[in-house]
């Protein structure tokens, strides 16, 4: 297991800041699955409730990464077509993505939230690729999706963070360096706390804590979350999530670290274009796209 936090900087680092709640959909869907016979309609109808929330749930059903034959055109046939479990999982990380970015329009914003979309796509089409079964297919897509979600918190207070973020990535600092010289906190706990109160798994919970902390979650004695890291790293990679997000051509973490985190997956760099290939041959694009 990864190193227990620290209650004194989790505390610390939540001055200032407030995790946002688990919403009341969530907690009436979840009510409905506890009883012995859910009812699809009535869940599908809570999910409706929110016509945003609902565009959104159907929009990611029917993209590239479940490659569904057929379009799906309401909650109720993506309850029927999926299962309760996964349409609750998708639901969860889509309250999240509007709770978290509500009223946020500027260009930041914006792109993390389509690199949260794009490196989730990925890492479950990675999953996929290597036989994972579907729950561990589910955990890469809302790993992809909650990771970075500790940003969001940061940037509504600091509208300077990317800049900052860029200037101490190009002089060779740490993510989280850079977060705790200037705003006290890291993304990482604060995703943790997230993660935690909206009710993510364990496994999934410390891995978002540590997913800038390759020399720790690399040691966990759990082999689910190693493998869930490599992934999530792996996809981050293939995303061009630090170019996206800060103008790093490079990711210094990834230079770093990437032979462990192919280790863990039993790779060779040299496999990492063909890789790209099967993720383009699903219209997912990668950054070998644009060389």
């Amino acid at each position: 297991m990864t190193t227990a936090l620290d209650m004194t900087l989790i505390e610390r680092a939540l001055t200032g800041f407030t995790i946002p709640p688990r919403p009341e959909i969530l907690q009436h869907i979840q009510q409905q699955l506890a009883i012995n016979e859910p009812s699809i309609s009535r869940i599908a109808a809570l999910i409706n409730l929110d016509v945003g929330i609902a565009g959104f749930t159907l929009k990611v059903v029917n993209s590239a990464f479940f490659g569904l034959s057929q379009k799906i055109t309401s909650i109720e046939h993506a309850c029927k077509y999926l299962g309760l479990n996964r349409v609750l999982a998708l639901v969860r990380s889509v309250v999240l993505r509007f709770t978290l970015a509500e009223g946020r329009q500027d260009a930041f914003s914006q792109r993390l939230w389509s690199s949260a979309l794009h490196t989730a796509t990925i890492a479950m089409a990675l999953a996929k690729q290597f036989n994972l079964n579907q729950s561990a297919q589910d955990d890469c897509y809302s790993l992809g999706l909650f990771h970075n979600a500790g940003i969001a918190l940061i940037t509504a207070q600091a509208p300077q963070y990317a800049a900052l973020m860029q200037s101490g990535l190009q002089a060779g600092v740490s993510y989280s360096e850079i977060e705790e010289q200037h705003f006290q906190t890291c993304h990482e706990v604060l995703g943790y706390l997230i993660a935690q109160s909206w009710g993510l798994t364990t496994e999934l919970c410390n891995v978002i804590a540590y997913h800038h902390s390759p020399a720790l979650i690399l040691q966990s004695a759990n082999d689910y979350e190693q493998q869930l890291f490599a992934l999530l790293k792996l996809a981050e990679f293939f995303s061009g999530e630090s170019r996206v997000l800060y103008g790093i051509n490079v990711d210094p973490e990834w230079q770093s670290f990437s032979g462990a985190i192919l280790d863990v997956l039993e790779l060779e760099s040299l496999s990492l274009p063909d890789f790209a290939e099967l993720l383009h041959q699903q219209d997912i694009l990668t950054v070998y796209s644009l060389k």
